[in-house]
């Protein structure tokens, strides 16, 4: 049966950061900028499990001025000679206000364990309560963004595990630029950012700081491909 500590679909990142190459000069600058909203107002991906397709991940976001509301949906199942042995769902919904992030609220079944994690802004930070990590004020110099991968900015952050509720900093690097394989089998050029310390994954951004691409381990590789048309 599949075994995981943290799967994150969007499910769950820079307090110490190293020198010379492994500081990512591009994070700052996702920090100080817009959100990087798509135009289309939509991103997926398919999901693949050691090479095996088994689900997608989807993101859809709503602008009214100047609220956004994201809205989050994962699903997959794996299967071994055609039995399922493991399935993951999440919904969730972030809200940021003025370029902010504001709250979130994150539902998730894990295997068949239901996890929430909801998350509302206390002065200087958040107040979180989740079915994990209990419920508890988070404040300090670096700011709480959720772990969904989509704002670049959240390699600077706090980071806050949608299905766990736990938050976190990490080690970030970057080795360069890669050629992913789209969800169509086609190609597409991004940045390679590889985040340490309590989480272990690899996330790419395109040159337009697109959420582009992320691979992780859960008894075997896992690997998000996205859909370019």
């Amino acid at each position: 049966m599949m075994h995981r500590r943290d799967l994150v679909l969007g499910g769950s990142a820079l307090a110490a950061v190293g020198a010379g190459a492994t500081r990512a000069d591009a994070v700052t600058g996702a920090i100080a900028g817009a959100l990087p909203v798509p135009a289309s107002g939509a991103i997926g991906f398919k999901v693949l499990h050691s090479g095996t397709p088994v689900g997608e991940h989807h993101l859809t976001f709503t602008q009214n001025g100047d609220q956004l509301q994201v809205d989050i949906n994962a699903a997959l199942v794996v299967k071994v000679m055609g039995v399922a042995v493991f399935h993951y769902a999440c919904t969730a919904t972030e809200r940021w206000s003025g370029g902010e992030f504001v709250g979130l609220d994150s539902k998730v079944n894990h295997n068949g364990t239901p996890l929430e994690v909801h998350a509302s802004p206390i002065s200087g930070g958040f107040a979180v309560q989740s079915t994990k990590a209990g419920n508890y004020s988070y404040t300090g110099p670096q700011k709480m963004l959720p772990l969904t991968y989509w704002n670049k900015a959240m390699l600077g952050a706090m980071i806050l595990n949608i299905e766990t509720g736990r938050h976190y900093p990490a080690i970030v690097s970057s080795p360069g630029w890669n050629n992913l394989t789209t969800a169509e089998g086609g190609q597409l050029l991004a940045q390679r950012f590889d985040v340490t310390g309590k989480l272990h994954l690899s996330v790419w951004y395109d040159q337009f700081t697109q959420w582009a691409g992320l691979t992780f381990n859960v008894a075997g590789p896992v690997m998000f491909q996205k859909f370019v048309s």
